[in-house]
């Protein structure tokens, strides 16, 4: 990606960081379905590209053997996928799950859009 690029990436990032202060003092880092609605596409988007650069940066600076297990499937599995498709399912698992909305948004990611973390059971299927 062109140095502009990554910049206005970082520069986003930067100020939705900055602006969510106070969120992220209140629930950590750890964002669920309540933020999630909230946010615009646009954001949603910085997000995931957010997820996906520390991913990608911890497998290229973890060398062999050495990278965090969850980037490098993380990297792994969604090279297949674009953003937008992400995206799309954390939206469809909100809307379809209204009642889990306190589900952070990246185990909705690991859970559905990824293989790395089996996708949860309903109680009708244990039974």
């Amino acid at each position: 990606m062109k140095f502009r690029g990554m910049a206005a990436i970082l520069g986003l990032t930067l100020c939705f960081a900055l602006a969510t202060t106070g969120l992220a003092v209140e629930k950590g880092f750890m964002w669920d379905g309540s933020q999630w609605k909230e946010l615009s596409q646009e954001l949603k988007v910085a997000y995931i590209k957010g997820v996906g650069n520390m991913a990608d940066f911890e497998v290229a600076t973890g060398g062999s053997g050495r990278a965090a297990c969850i980037s490098k499937g993380f990297v792994d599995e969604l090279k297949t996928k674009s953003i937008a498709q992400v995206v799309q399912e954390v939206d469809n698992y909100y809307k379809q799950n209204p009642g889990k909305m306190s589900t952070s948004v990246l185990e909705v990611i690991l859970r559905n859009c990824t293989k790395l973390c089996p996708p949860e059971t309903s109680v009708e299927t244990k039974k």
